[in-house]
């Protein structure tokens, strides 16, 4: 399978409406579908009953409206894409370890956890800055990439180790424990093991903090 080249980056900080969103519903199932995992069809009829398509990709930060957490999942995809079409050419011997259909699962589901998180509040304050949506960890507290991989096999969902690590991984230093020297070392070990996992968290990182961010700050 190989990647078809993009015409643009999908980048909005916007709320999108109905057609929009379809649109963007189907372009996801699409690439789920054309990894060619045997199991992919029973796996997006399990999606389409989480909050997936529909929920937010955070609380009222980057992309907080209906949608925004499918968006945001495409929008990391596009970054891995372009990153790696770019620093293939320099690393290609790391890169040809990296499979399209690797980089289309850890980036489309890497926030799965995130499909069942958030709530819409009643009557929340917009013009005072409050959160229009709440949150509930539910029965599984028990981290955010961690839960994300546990959620994604228990719907059937085959991951491979590397997109075990990348997803589980995918905060980077965020979800590293730092007085825990075990979770420092299975970081590390994780990164050096498969270069999905530093792809997978700098895709993220440039799809949150630069192509959704909704403001402009001083020389930025």
């Amino acid at each position: 399978m190989a990647f078809r080249l993009m015409k643009s980056l999908l980048i909005t900080c916007k709320n999108m409406d109905k057609d929009e969103l379809r649109k963007h519903k189907e372009e996801i199932i699409g690439l789920l579908k054309s990894t060619g995992l045997e199991e992919m069809d029973d796996f997006i009829a399990e999606l389409e009953n989480t909050g997936y398509f529909t929920a937010p990709a955070s609380m009222n930060g980057h992309m907080c409206y209906e949608g925004g957490l499918m968006i945001h999942s495409l929008n990391v995809y596009y970054a891995a894409r372009e990153l790696k079409a770019t620093f293939s050419k320099m690393r290609p011997d790391v890169f040809e370890r990296i499979s399209d259909a690797s980089i289309i699962i850890a980036t489309l589901l890497h926030d799965m956890c995130k499909s069942n998180l958030y709530y819409k509040k009643r009557n929340a304050a917009y013009e005072l800055g409050q959160s229009q949506y709440g949150s509930d960890q539910g029965s599984l507290p028990v981290g955010h990439g961690e839960k994300s991989v546990i959620m994604l096999l228990q719907m059937g969902l085959g991951l491979t180790d590397a997109e075990i690590c990348a997803i589980r991984w995918h905060m980077g230093a965020w979800s590293v424990n730092p007085t825990d020297g075990e979770s420092k070392g299975d970081f590390r070990r994780a990164a050096d093991l498969y270069p999905l996992v530093s792809l997978v968290q700098l895709a993220d990182s440039v799809a949150a903090s630069i192509l959704e961010r909704k403001y402009t700050t001083i020389n930025s």
